[in-house]
Parts: C-alpha cells; sequence; structure tokens
C-alpha cells in the first residue's frame, strides 16, 4: 500500500490555508497542516521562501514554480554541498500547483537530501581548437573556476561548442572578452551600456574578437565596414545555427553573441536566481566533458 504524501490526497494550489482547513480548493475536516508541511519542504532543498505560515500565496506559489523548474531544465543537484546528476529526467507543468508528481519529487529531494542549484557549466578554454580567452577576459572568483575555464549555462554550452566548429571550419579563432557575468559588477570596455536583464548575467551570451589572419575583427573594425570574409561568414553561420548575433541589435554590439531567452520570462527569472546564487555563495560549477 503506497505511502500517502504529507501534503495531503489533493493538488494543494494558491488559496489553501491550513488555518481554514481549505487543501485542494475546498474545504475538509481535516487537522492537518499540508500548506506548512509543504512550505518546510520547500525549504528543505533550499528552494527561497521567505515565510512558513501555513498559507499557499504568490509566495509559495513562486517558490513552487521554481523547485519544478528546477526539476526540468537541468540535471544538477546538490547533494552535502558537492553536485551530482540527476539520471531521473522529468516533465513537469511549471504552474505552481502541487500536483501528484511534484509532490513525489519532492519527497524524493528530502529522501535523496538533494538541494536545488543552477545550470552553470564550465568549458575547459584550452580544448577548443578556435576558441581561447583573451587578456581582458575576467576570471570568475569561485572556488571551482580555473584560468582557462569559461562559464556558461549548461543549456548555451552550444553557442561555444558550435562556435568552435564553424571557426575552425572559416579558419578564424574566437578570442573571448566575456561570458557569464555577476550582477552588479562593473563591465570594463562595454561597446553598448550593458542592459538590466542581459543574457550574460544567466550565462547565455558571449562576447569576442574575431581573429582572421592577423586582422582582428572588434567593434571598430565593424563601425568602420572593415571586417573580413572569414568574420562575415561565421556570423552568418552562427545565425543560420539559431543564435544572435549583437550586431542586429538597434543599438549594434557587434561582439556579442546570444542564445536569447525571453527575459520577462519565469524562466529567465530563476536561472538568473540560481546561477547567481552559485556565485554568490560559492557553489559547486561542474566542468562539462567536450568529448
Amino acid at each position: 500500500m503506497a505511502t500517502p504524501s504529507p501534503f495531503g490526497p489533493f493538488e494543494l494550489k494558491r488559496g489553501d490555508s491550513d488555518k481554514q482547513q481549505t487543501w485542494g480548493g475546498h474545504k475538509r475536516p481535516n487537522a492537518g497542516n499540508h500548506v506548512t508541511t509543504l512550505q518546510e519542504a520547500l525549504v528543505a532543498v533550499d528552494i527561497p521562501l521567505s515565510i512558513i505560515d501555513g498559507e499557499f500565496g504568490p509566495g509559495t506559489e513562486q517558490a513552487v514554480k521554481m523547485f519544478q523548474w528546477c526539476l526540468t531544465a537541468h540535471p544538477y543537484r546538490r547533494f552535502n554541498q558537492a553536485l551530482v546528476t540527476d539520471t531521473r529526467s522529468v516533465t513537469q507543468a511549471v504552474n505552481g500547483r502541487v500536483d501528484s508528481q511534484t509532490a513525489s519529487e519532492l519527497e524524493r529531494w528530502l529522501d535523496q537530501s538533494y538541494a536545488s542549484t543552477g545550470d552553470l557549466v564550465r568549458l575547459d578554454s584550452a580544448l577548443l581548437d578556435h576558441v581561447e580567452v583573451g587578456d581582458g577576459f575576467r576570471v570568475l572568483s569561485h572556488a571551482s573556476v580555473r584560468d582557462n575555464d569559461v562559464v556558461v549555462a549548461s543549456a548555451a554550452a552550444d553557442l561555444i561548442t558550435t562556435a568552435n566548429t564553424k571557426a575552425g571550419e572559416r579558419s578564424v579563432q574566437l578570442v573571448l572578452n566575456q561570458a557569464f557575468r555577476v550582477n552588479g559588477v562593473p563591465v570594463s570596455g562595454a561597446v553598448v551600456t550593458p542592459p538590466t536583464r542581459s543574457q550574460h548575467l544567466i550565462g547565455h551570451a558571449i562576447d569576442c574578437n574575431i581573429v582572421d589572419g592577423n586582422n582582428w575583427n572588434n567593434s571598430r573594425t565593424f563601425a568602420a565596414g572593415r571586417q573580413t570574409d572569414g568574420a562575415t561568414n561565421l556570423i552568418s553561420d552562427l545565425k543560420a545555427a539559431g543564435y544572435r548575433w549583437g550586431g542586429d541589435f538597434s543599438t549594434p554590439d557587434t561582439p556579442h553573441f546570444d542564445k536569447r531567452l525571453n527575459p520577462y520570462g519565469d524562466a529567465y527569472g530563476f536561472k538568473f536566481f540560481f546561477n547567481q546564487r552559485t556565485i554568490t555563495n560559492n557553489l559547486p560549477i561542474p566542468l562539462k566533458n567536450l568529448e
């Protein structure tokens, strides 16, 4: 016989209340504390929740959404301050309602002593034939990060690996100036004023110069219209692969490429929180296998 869920045999949702004995949107003659138990479980797996009060309000709904996003956005979990890969694949609606799958997964995380984390990964630029870090590349101050490491979101690591492949095909070299950026840290040498919801802040963008033989294709080169064919062809290749080039922006930012995530959607907000927290709290960042 299955063990009853500590969150009750119904779908908890916004408006439920332990005080009012309302769960699943209905009054129930039950002396349980299902919302409180849910809130305590979310805090235990390190999902941000400012108050445990037994009331399923907007804060609890947002916390449930953040947990649901973690289930589907990436496989990384923290365990005793180390990082592990969760092999269980989950398809989950990010709707803030505690359906049976959300409840089951939250119980499993508690049993496994999992805690939430972001999707930042490290790429060893020394293993990339046509991508390197430039002299001005800012190495993140973080226990996991080495001098040659480029930190990006796991979901956007293909931006760099694809750029590496296409650069090889075009016989050019990419020299990186920036990848993931820590919120609030001033950006030196920026071509344009960095937006407040930058793709860099979630690890979905790179800034680089394109070196074609002895020619450096940088912002000044593009502004003067002196870019080489190798640079032009590489840009076309990356745009065809689905990435954005900053030279097409209303205010051109020619060193910039990104794998855009809607900056006003929940996914951007969640990734921003977890990836920035990874740096702030010095949480582990895995090295991605490039083989």
